[in-house]
């Protein structure tokens, strides 16, 4: 861990070329395992599932010797781990005697003379900022042509951190003071940070499946294509409740439209007139539920247990690979099942959720808050009901997780107000947003290493790094966890 110490503080260490290429080269290589690890298991893993012979086992050496000489290219996610954290440490000696140099000759003018703290922070801020800008820059520098946005996940996920960072800052610092007018604001600031996190990820939550529904083109497409996997909507469903929204798909009407369930019906094995909307007042139950059962609370827990299956094979994994560094043993394998089987069912009551809020809307609850609407009302606010409910399933995770899955989906709910690709010539914008928000992160660390961000603020949640224990790697870890790796 002394290979990453925080930048070394005046210019004479810039001579210290050891200790300057040490961070550089231990941050390049934490981000080439990043990098590589997904990329060299999930080969393995397709080659596996495709059973692929002995004679035939020389076309796995090609693909990973492809993905070896991408991860080598400047470009690329390694190096722009080496550059943030090997230019934070260059730069700061050189800020902090550039600083230095201003404040002396500043105060021969007789401007109010600047502590070694102030200079110092301010040094943090601009040589991990200018370092930070550097290498996004770097990340985005593989195709001019292009449109831009390749590094908007990145992007949004430091402008949240950033954003906890200076709420959580700010809030600090208030709550002295309600502390002392009023015992009601100590309980309401216990309440808030205890659900701060749950309130995040539901929010961003609803957000996200809202687009997925509606507007799928604001998602990155992998992740587009992950929630139809997991969710297991049909795309002639969900195309006919768009068109609902659209105004294109009108019950009582002749509009064109019947083919498209009715495909569906013939392949569920249901009667063909329960697709077309001119013969029918809404889409029955039995076609919402894939043809499984009449029974919405059936439906949910099919809908559950699929979900769950899917999604405890991928945690699994991802548990015992985790595992895997400090060796296995019968203990630790059985808490990787067991952590794995309650991530799964987190995301199997997330699906189950959804889609039962949509059922309850659409035929029980809908009608009886709202009877006079007609229902194509109510198709229309199932979909969002469902929206605004599966993101509270997070309460199935234990308090750590819902931090995490907090910061991991709000950046992308985010990223839905915004273009995924935009002209290169407004690239100057996302670099200033990232630069600006890792400099606060970084700065943050640096200067109180116990620091936690508003949403970090809850009771019961242990603080994330000790005096001891922080290193450039781990401040820079903060602003790249949970985020696709480019």
């Amino acid at each position: 861990m002394d290979s990453l110490r925080m930048p070394p503080q005046g210019l004479k260490e810039l001579y210290d070329y050891p200790h300057l290429f040490r961070p550089f080269l231990k941050a390049y290589g934490l981000g080439f395992l990043y990098y590589l690890g997904p990329r060299i298991f999930g080969l393995v893993c397709s080659k596996v599932k495709q059973k692929i012979s002995s004679k035939k086992n020389s076309v796995v050496s090609p693909a990973i010797v492809d993905i070896f000489r991408k991860s080598s290219e400047l470009h690329r996610f390694p190096a722009f781990c080496g550059v943030a954290i090997g230019g934070w440490h260059v730069l700061q000696p050189i800020f902090e005697k550039f600083l230095g140099t201003v404040g002396k000759f500043s105060e021969s003018l007789g401007a109010e003379k600047t502590t070694g703290e102030q200079r110092r922070r301010v040094a943090t801020f601009l040589a991990s900022a200018s370092a930070a800008a550097a290498a996004i820059r770097q990340l985005n520098s593989r195709s001019v042509e292009s449109p831009a946005g390749r590094t908007l996940d990145l992007t949004l996920f430091a402008v949240v951190r950033a954003l906890d960072v200076v709420i959580g800052e700010i809030w600090a610092r208030g709550e002295g003071a309600r502390r002392v007018r009023s015992k009601t604001f100590t309980r309401l600031d216990g309440i808030i940070k205890s659900n701060v996190d749950v309130a995040v990820f539901a929010v961003s939550a609803a957000v996200i499946m809202f687009s997925w529904f509606y507007e799928p083109e604001k998602l990155p497409s992998s992740y587009n294509k992950w929630i139809t996997g997991i969710a297991e909507a049909d795309t002639r469903l969900i195309t006919a409740l768009r068109r609902i929204r659209s105004g294109e798909f009108v019950y009582g009407k002749e509009t064109g439209q019947a083919p498209l369930l009715q495909s569906l019906c013939e392949d569920l094995g249901l009667p063909k007139v329960w697709g077309d909307p001119a013969f029918t007042k809404r889409i029955p139950c039995e076609l919402v539920h894939h043809g499984f059962s009449k029974s919405c609370e059936l439906h949910a827990c099919w809908r559950f247990w699929n979900a769950w299956k899917a999604a405890f094979t991928m945690y699994l994994g991802l548990n015992f690979l985790v595992r895997l560094r400090n060796g296995l043993s019968v203990h630790t394998s059985l808490r990787a099942i067991s952590d794995a089987a309650k991530s799964a069912a987190f995301l199997g009551a997330f699906v189950g959720t959804f889609w039962y809020t949509i059922c309850l809307t659409r035929t029980r609850l809908g009608p009886l808050f709202w009877p006079q609407s007609d229902q194509l009302f109510l198709e229309n606010l199932c979909v969002k009901m469902g929206c605004l409910s599966c993101g509270w399933s997070i309460l199935v995770e234990p308090a750590r997780r819902r931090l995490e899955m907090a910061f991991f989906v709000a950046p992308r709910a985010l990223g839905t107000l915004m273009p995924r690709k935009y002209d290169r010539k407004h690239l100057w914008k996302e670099t200033l947003a990232f630069a600006v928000s890792a400099g606060i992160v970084f700065t943050a660390l640096k200067e109180n290493p116990k620091r936690r961000g508003f949403v970090e603020r809850r009771r019961g949640i242990p603080q994330t790094i000790s005096n001891q224990t922080v290193t450039s790697w781990g401040a820079y870890n903060r602003v790249i966890n949970f985020t696709y790796l480019i």
